[in-house]
């Protein structure tokens, strides 16, 4: 095999297995990175990929190919002498039993390897989050024992990895020498016998290389194995996970649809043995601006995800105009809704760039969804204006201003017919945050407008209230409504909500 064909080999697999793991990210659902620590994610995917892809790599590839020569070894050895050659096979089911023992030794140690390095990565990710609070609270000494008890563990289980293959290559090297030596006595028995001369034994000694050379590498390939085989079965373990799919008969969703209502029928979600949300039921009619509130862990954010699609029920469905929405591919449906949450993500790129996210907007329009999110004023003070970098999930910015630009982005989103805004003033300033909300209250531009606020004189204002509780919904109706209704648990949250402004 050319060289070329190698390198062609060792490039491509590589970038192939980085696409796939990539296009798998982006389609994964969102719980899966709630459950586990994204740095210790994507190093793993990193690991696993880079384990695999040294399979691709020359000198593997190079030590394969040359097991061929043991065949053309044998036959030349064969017309030598058949005796000796009988011999020297023999040494090919040991080395491989030796070799099986000492795999499965190293596959059981690099597993521990691999579940250490995880932990290592869980470290630096956490540090890294958290660390004004390790400053905070005087952690950083705790840190670090917490460092060297894993990188003691991690020395400690890679100096057995590197025994195992000390005593591979000591055996193999036993067992070269013990049977070369074998092949002289018996060789010299055969010339005292004349079924062979003495060249001919050279000859054969000479030759045997072809053999024994490449079982040798047996021990290379089995130490390569014994790494890449626990990295491929976790990268498909990671491949097999949850992801969003389009079903085969899954449609795209009109653009030009009008949304006439959005229906929850009994639906239940459960996360692991815990009940999210129970048989809730509820409708939102076209031209309704609704409020979802609720206490925390009252099912607000769940019942958030499963309107956009970001986890699905446990039981019943989730109809826009009578037809279930998974009815619909994921991007179609995803397309008529604009969202707005405390923890929209900016883009380390220019304000610009971050409200014009998919670069099709006109400058008029990128001007009017800044004006309108409040966003305009500060902008214009900066010295780059939309040019201004905001850094890692804007960084550079205040809360206010990094939410404003997020605010904007989201205003900006075109042919959107459901409008979600979660708490999505809270960082602005009182005159900020009255201004947008008297703006966007009045704007007839969506069918249906969904706010989580506990703002009393937003809902006030609002067509319907969908309030939850445990999970429950525990009342519909307007403000007047439930305050006037026997729903305490309303009247109570909303007294601690005005008590603590």
């Amino acid at each position: 095999m050319q060289f070329s064909h190698y390198r062609k080999i060792s490039t491509r697999i590589p970038n192939d297995l980085n696409m796939q793991a990539s296009k798998h990210i982006l389609k994964i659902r969102s719980k899966y990175f709630k459950e586990r620590n994204f740095s210790v994610v994507m190093t793993e995917i990193f690991q696993d990929i880079a384990n695999i892809s040294a399979l691709t790599g020359v000198q593997f590839l190079t030590s394969f190919v040359t097991l061929f020569r043991i065949i053309a070894g044998i036959v030349a050895l064969m017309f030598i002498n058949w005796q000796l050659t009988l011999i020297l096979i023999s040494i090919i089911p040991i080395k491989m039993f030796i070799s099986n023992i000492l795999f499965k030794k190293q596959e059981a140690v690099y597993k521990i390897i691999m579940g250490i390095q995880s932990y290592f990565s869980s470290w630096i990710g956490e540090s890294i989050s958290g660390i004004t609070e390790i400053k905070m609270w005087g952690l950083i000494n705790k840190k670090l024992t917490d460092l060297a008890e894993i990188l003691e563990d991690n020395a400690k289980t890679k100096s057995r990895m590197m025994f195992y293959g000390y005593v591979d290559s000591l055996l193999g090297s036993s067992l070269t020498m013990l049977f070369t030596c074998v092949l002289y006595v018996y060789g010299a028995f055969l010339i005292i016998d004349g079924s062979m001369t003495i060249g001919m034994l050279v000859a054969f000694i000479s030759y045997s290389s072809l053999v024994f050379e490449p079982v040798s590498i047996v021990s290379y390939i089995i130490t390569q194995l014994s790494t890449t085989k626990p990295a491929f079965e976790r990268f498909l373990k990671f491949l097999g996970t949850d992801a969003e799919v389009d079903d085969s008969e899954a449609i795209e969703l009109d653009k030009t649809l009008e949304v006439k209502h959005i229906k929850f029928e009994n639906v239940t979600l459960v996360y692991e043995q815990d009940k999210a949300l129970d048989n809730v039921s509820f409708t939102i009619n076209k031209g309704e601006k609704v409020a979802i509130i609720g206490l925390n862990g009252s099912g607000k954010s769940s019942l958030i995800n499963l309107l956009l699609r970001f986890y699905e029920p446990s039981d019943g469905s989730i109809k826009i105009n009578d037809s279930s929405i998974n009815e619909y591919t994921f991007e179609s449906y995803r397309s008529i809704w604009s969202l707005m949450s405390q923890s929209s993500y900016l883009f380390n790129d220019t304000i610009e760039r971050n409200i014009n996210i998919t670069s099709d907007l006109s400058e008029k329009e990128l001007l009017d969804s800044s004006r309108l999110s409040g966003a305009l004023s500060f902008i214009e003070q900066l010295p780059e204006k939309f040019n201004t970098r905001v850094g890692y999930n804007g960084s550079k910015l205040s809360g206010g201003e990094r939410q404003k630009v997020a605010l904007a982005r989201t205003m900006s989103k075109k042919n959107t017919k459901i409008l979600l805004l979660d708490e999505a003033t809270s960082s602005f300033d009182y005159s900020s945050e009255q201004l947008f909300n008297s703006e966007i209250l009045s704007s007839q531009n969506y069918d249906i407008m969904l706010i989580v606020t506990h703002r009393p004189e937003i809902l006030q204002i609002l067509n319907k209230i969908i309030y939850l509780e445990n999970g429950k919904v525990a009342g519909v109706g307007t403000y007047d409504e439930l305050m006037q209704s026997s729903c305490n648990g309303f009247k109570n949250m909303l007294c601690k909500v005005q008590g603590g402004s």
